[in-house]
């Protein structure tokens, strides 16, 4: 249920884009509340919902009171998550679409997920050394890369 509920957002969120605009701060409440309850496969949906919804209203997401909603639980699960944990990959994605959309006002929030997907690349360089045709490497480097683009872009 808690799948099919939330891929149907990121449909509606898709379709109805600015029309969701009023609706916008119960929907990161809800979602701020999944992701203290979802596991594992519904938390990569969610991640997926989350940057969705950040393309699709894009620049709106700048409110004060839409980051408060949508960055404290979101990077909390960054945090959380270990750095060999494979839902990291949907949460690099996720976090670059909100990173663009938020802005600057991902600023105070940038430095520790930097440092953070810098280690990554390192870390994916290193072990790439050991087996060069870990493809699972390249994945890291690319979407860490892809997020420390994100917030360059964002943050301009």
């Amino acid at each position: 249920v808690q799948e099919a509920a939330v891929s149907a957002m990121a449909v509606l969120e898709e379709e109805a884009r600015m029309v969701l605009m009023p609706h916008v701060p119960t929907i990161l409440q809800v979602y701020a509340q999944a992701f203290s309850k979802y596991q594992a496969k519904n938390l990569i949906i969610l991640y997926d919902a989350c940057g969705t919804l950040a393309d699709s209203i894009g620049k709106e997401l700048m409110r004060p009171d839409l980051v408060n909603l949508m960055l404290p639980p979101l990077l909390a699960k960054w945090e959380s998550l270990k750095d060999e944990d494979k839902s990291l990959f949907p949460m690099l994605e996720c976090l670059s679409s909100v990173v663009q959309a938020v802005g600057p006002s991902f600023a105070h929030y940038a430095q520790p997920v930097f440092n953070r997907s810098i280690h990554l690349i390192g870390v994916a360089l290193e072990s790439q050394e050991k087996d060069p045709y870990n493809s699972l490497e390249d994945e890291y480097i690319v979407c860490s890369l892809d997020l420390v683009s994100g917030m360059a872009e964002g943050l301009a």
